[in-house]
C-alpha cells in the first residue's frame, strides 16, 4: 500500500509539474523607464519588434538595440535599426555559446560604448525566462538595472499546451536552451 502511495504522489507531482511547465518560462516585469530597449531576433520577430517600438513610443527608452545587427539606434529612428542588414554571429564566441547569449553579450557592450546602464529586454514571452537567466550573469554589478518585457502582440499558450505539439517545441526547446546555459557555463 505504501508503495501504491508514494506511486501516486510521484505520478500526481510528475503532472502538476507538465502543467505548470510553462508558467516558469513565462517571466515579465512591468516596464520602467531605461535607456535602451534591446530587441532579439527570432521567429516571432514582427511581433517583438512591435512590442519595442510601442515601449519606445510611449517614451520607456531613448534607445533601441539590435544585437544580432549589431545596432543601436534612437528612439526617433528604430526604423534605420534593421534597414538593408544581415545578422551576423561574431566568431570570437565559444560555438557551445547560444544565439540569446551572444546577442545579450552584444547588447551589453553596444550599451557600454555609449555609457547606458539600464535595459528593457523584449522577446517572446517563452524566452523571457531564459533571457534573464543570461542577463543575470552578464550585467553583473550594481551598475545596470535590466527589465524584462514579452511583446504583448504573441499570447503566450494557455491552459493545455501539452496538447499543443507546436506549444510542447516550445516549452521542451526552452528547458533544453536553459539546462545547456547552465552545463556549458562550466565548460569554459
Amino acid at each position: 500500500m505504501r508503495t501504491f502511495a508514494a506511486a501516486v504522489v510521484v505520478i500526481l507531482a510528475f503532472a502538476g509539474l507538465v502543467v505548470y511547465a510553462p508558467s516558469y518560462l513565462f517571466y515579465a516585469d512591468p516596464p520602467r523607464k531605461s535607456d535602451a530597449v534591446v530587441l532579439f531576433l527570432g521567429n516571432e520577430y514582427k511581433e517583438r519588434r512591435a512590442e519595442a517600438v510601442k515601449l519606445i513610443g510611449e517614451g520607456y527608452a531613448a534607445y533601441l538595440v539590435i544585437p544580432a545587427y549589431g545596432r543601436m539606434v534612437e528612439a526617433g529612428k528604430h526604423g534605420e535599426a534593421s534597414r538593408n542588414v544581415v545578422p551576423s554571429r561574431p566568431s570570437h564566441y565559444p560555438v557551445v555559446y547560444e544565439d540569446t547569449h551572444v546577442e545579450i553579450i552584444e547588447a551589453k557592450k553596444l550599451m557600454d560604448r555609449k555609457g547606458l546602464t539600464s535595459a528593457i529586454f523584449v522577446s517572446s514571452p517563452h524566452h523571457m525566462r531564459r533571457i534573464k537567466l543570461i542577463a543575470d550573469r552578464v550585467f553583473i554589478g550594481g551598475a545596470y538595472v535590466t527589465t524584462f518585457v514579452p511583446t504583448r502582440f504573441e499570447k503566450p499558450g494557455q491552459g493545455s499546451w501539452f496538447l499543443r505539439e507546436s506549444d510542447i517545441r516550445k516549452v521542451t526547446s526552452e528547458y533544453g536552451k536553459i539546462l545547456w546555459f547552465f552545463l556549458y557555463r562550466w565548460m569554459k
